[in-house]
């Protein structure tokens, strides 16, 4: 009978913390001008991490082990870390050509246009490696690009001819 008054406790605070935390952050947006949507996202962004505590704070009063789920989380933050906020590192790379190993809908073979700071970069992707997008220019230099700058800038892809359209033929 205490654990089920235990737990309609933690989930009552939940609720109560959740909507003060969402009606502060509203506040917080509307006082420095910021776009409904991006409220929208700190709260939930906010409201997630107020759900794990409260899971966390549960498994301390249900008497949960945490000697191997804690360092499952800490695992998860720490490449959550690295993934969200390291955003220069080597490991950013190679997390991002995680990502694009599954998502990027560039491959190689295809003709790239990459509109940087100073240039566009055109040429053929010829490799995507662990920490580089490898282009090669029409003049035959390479272009070493780094994965995690593939999603920062935007990228066109040249459509491929097909050797039907190429063959004047008609065949």
């Amino acid at each position: 009978m205490m654990d089920i008054l235990v737990s309609v406790g933690l989930l009552a605070g939940f609720f109560v913390i959740s909507n003060g935390i969402e009606k502060w952050i509203r506040r917080v947006g509307e006082k420095k001008r910021v776009s409904p949507e991006r409220v929208f996202y700190v709260q939930k962004i906010i409201q997630l991490i107020a759900f794990f505590a409260v899971l966390l704070g549960a498994g301390v009063v249900f008497g949960i082990n945490y000697d191997k789920f804690g360092f499952i989380v800490s695992s998860v933050f720490a490449v959550l870390g690295i993934a969200l906020f390291a955003q220069w590192s080597i490991l950013s790379n190679v997390t991002a050509s995680l990502i694009i190993f599954f998502f990027f809908p560039y491959r190689v073979g295809d003709k790239v246009k990459i509109y940087d700071d100073k240039e566009i970069l055109e040429g053929k992707i010829d490799e995507i490696t662990l920490f580089h997008v490898l282009i090669r220019r029409e003049q035959g230099d390479v272009i070493s690009y780094p994965n995690s700058l593939v999603f920062q800038k935007a990228i066109i892809i040249e459509p491929k001819r097909s050797k039907n359209k190429d063959n004047h033929d008609g065949k």
